[in-house]
């Protein structure tokens, strides 16, 4: 959490520094050109920046970016992955290694006992092992069900991966079918 809040403020300032350094003299037009939005939308952003910032804190588990988590996969790091998109999505391509679980992607109050109870039939009884869990992209709220599910059975080393298999794709990783 410390790393994606680090994270958050660095890309922040550099937007700034950089809206300071332009020689331009329309204030806005520098401002649309420089953020990390592709339309100049930064509000856009930053609500989906702070959404993610909030439900990592109530959901008390860590996030870990795609880059990292293909370094895990790459190294064979031991750990439990966890696609939870539906059925047709796992099988158009999913982070290797991974297992399926179906969850709501409107959040915890719609997770049925089904879901719940194939969710929980993956994690196994290891409580201290990683388990990375991941859905479509960062507004997908899937994962951020899957995490806050694994910390209530007691599994101490829970991540998200916000980016999930969108990011995952993105960077160019390989997918398993």
């Amino acid at each position: 959490m410390k790393r994606f809040l680090t994270l958050l403020m660095v890309l922040t300032l550099s937007a700034a520094v950089l809206a300071g350094c332009s020689s331009g003299n329309d204030a806005s037009a520098t401002l649309n050109s420089v953020g990390t939005s592709v339309d100049g939308n930064e509000v856009a952003i930053e609500k989906a920046s702070m959404k993610l910032v909030n439900t990592v804190n109530d959901g008390g588990y860590e996030l870990i970016g795609t880059e990292e988590l293909n370094t895990w996969t790459t190294e064979g790091k031991e750990m439990i992955i966890i696609d939870t998109m539906p059925a047709d999505s796992y099988a158009k391509g999913r982070i290797p290694g991974a297992l399926n679980a179906e969850l709501p992607k409107t959040g915890m109050a719609d997770v049925t006992a089904e879901q719940k109870e194939a969710f929980t039939s993956l994690l196994g009884t290891n409580k201290d092992i990683p388990v990375v869990v991941y859905c479509g992209f960062v507004a997908c709220e899937r994962s951020d069900v899957g995490a806050v599910i694994a910390k209530e059975l007691g599994y101490n080393n829970v991540y998200r991966c916000p980016g999930g298999i969108i990011a995952w794709e993105n960077a160019g990783y390989a997918t398993e079918k």
